[in-house]
């Protein structure tokens, strides 16, 4: 399956994922995403959308867990 996930690149942007090499979205509040982030499984694709000025996929992963 593949997801599409948005983030502000002031806040964490796609450089900073490629560095850490993985990540934990925590604090997501809106129900609607949360239940999508549940729904994830190992090796979806995932594109990485940047909000704001820039407006595109920047990246795409993979999810590890």
């Amino acid at each position: 399956m593949q997801w599409l996930v948005k983030e502000e690149p002031s806040n964490y942007p796609f450089a900073q994922l490629v560095h850490d090499g993985r990540t934990v979205w925590a604090g997501v509040r809106n129900p609607v995403a949360q239940k999508h982030l549940r729904a994830m499984s190992r090796g979806d694709r995932v594109f990485y959308y940047h909000t704001g000025g820039e407006k595109a996929v920047v990246g795409i992963a993979r999810r590890q867990q």
